[in-house]
Order: structure tokens, then sequence, then C-alpha cells
């Protein structure tokens, strides 16, 4: 079961959330994360792709368009998958240029698509911004969990996610903060979380070896980081009251 309002995605208990980071065009770690979902229940637990899962390092292994027409495709055949906003799909709708690498992101998408769909690229491109702003921006679990791709904001309440997008995606401070923000504050993040109703947090964003806990913010890397790869196997059921009882549920890929 699940509850859209406005930008966030509200995921009562009991049951189970897969927490994926940042796939970044990596079809080979899609796919097993695709797997491990469809062994999980047979697909009746949710799985939360935390945004970026578009724009490779290079042209040559990017599989960005793979991975698109698949997310649209499971989005609206399973009302388990989930798929949220990043800074690096947000800069596809903004049309703002984004730096991988010293790599331009944009410039590589829009020769991938020119590639895949020569006569109706820029269709193609209209599409997926359209499923862009569809997504959620962040997700808060029964047992007080919040999933965004970065973090935290400064916000009044939870009122202030709900509403987000709606203030637009061009100098909205608090949209920016969830999607860039890397100096993760422990008060800050404490703060964040008792304003919106939540214990722990949960991101990706930042590139990590693996997983990084800093206080009540757990940081994730499920492909693209700095060498082991994880994700959350979140307990929705468990009762959560720190970031350190997300450890336990911290799983490695083979």
């Amino acid at each position: 079961m699940k509850y859209l309002e406005g930008d966030l995605l509200t995921l009562p208990g009991p049951g189970r959330a897969m927490v994926v980071t940042d796939l970044h065009g990596n079809l080979e770690d899609f796919r097993k994360v695709l797997t491990l979902w469809a062994k999980c229940f047979n697909r009746k637990c949710h799985l939360v792709l935390t945004g970026d899962f578009i724009h490779a390092m290079g042209r040559a292994n990017d599989h960005s368009i793979e991975i698109i027409e698949e997310v649209q495709y499971y989005s609206t055949k399973y009302d388990t998958f989930h798929p949220l906003l990043g800074n690096h799909e947000w800069a596809t709708i903004t049309k703002i240029l984004i730096y991988k690498g010293g790599v331009n992101q944009n410039l590589n998408f829009e020769l991938l698509l020119k590639e895949t769909f020569p006569d109706a690229w820029e269709e193609k491109l209209e599409e997926y911004i359209n499923f862009f702003q569809s997504l959620p921006v962040a997700v808060r679990t029964g047992n007080g969990v919040f999933i965004s791709h970065s973090g935290p904001a400064r916000v009044d309440g939870i009122e202030d996610i709900i509403n987000l997008t709606g203030k637009g995606y061009l100098d909205n401070p608090v949209l920016h903060d969830l999607l860039w923000r890397r100096d993760h504050q422990k008060v800050e993040v404490n703060q964040f979380l008792k304003r919106v109703g939540c214990q722990a947090m949960v991101v990706g964003h930042t590139p990590v070896d693996g997983y990084k806990l800093k206080g009540n913010l757990l940081i994730l890397s499920s492909s693209y980081g700095k060498g082991r790869k994880v994700y959350l196997d979140l307990d929705l059921g468990k009762i959560i009251k720190s970031g350190r009882d997300l450890e336990a549920m911290i799983r490695f890929f083979r």
C-alpha cells in the first residue's frame, strides 16, 4: 500500500522496501536490482530508486535510455515500484548544464537520444521530461524513515515537502537541498527529521564506499560510488529510533 500526496510518497507498514541509489546508466546493476526485487515476495515489497538513474560517466557504457524505458514501464505496471527525482533528472527538466567528471551530461544525453531515436529524439526528450516531472521527491515511511536523493533541507514541516515542486524547479532552496546538498551537518539533519516527523534519513548522491552513517543520516552507494555497492532492505514494521537501527538492514550486492 502507498499514499502519494503532492511530492511526498508515504509507505505505511508492515512490509519491506528495497532502497537503491544512483544507478547512473549502469544497466548491469539495474538488472541485479530487478532480479533481487523480483525475488522479494514476487515484487510485493517496495522498490525505491532515489533518483539519478540516468547519466553515466561516458557515452560508451551509458544505458540511460534503456533504464528510463524500463523505469517507466515498471512504474506503470507495479504500484510497488517508486523512482524518485534526482539532481540529474532535475537537470534534464530545467536544461541547466550538469557535469560529472568534467563531462557535459546534458550534451551526452542529447547525443544518446539522437543516436537512439534519430527522427523522434525531441519528442522522446519531452516524454522523459514529463515523466521526470511526475516523480515524487521523497518517501516517508510509517516507521519514521525519510528517503530522498540528498538533503537535509530547511523546512517548517512536512507540508513544505508535499507542496515542493508547486513552487517550481528553479529558485527553490528546499528542492535544491534535497537534490544537491552534500554537507550533512548532524544538527541540521536532526532538526529536519523533527520537523518532518521522522527518526532517520536515507540518501544517495554522495559517493561512498558502500555506506556511511552520520548520526541519523545513512548515505548509500548502490552503483556509482567509491568501492562496495549496497542497498537497504528496510523493514517497514520495525521500530526505528535512530539511524543506527538501519545498519542491520544494509545488504551488499554480490
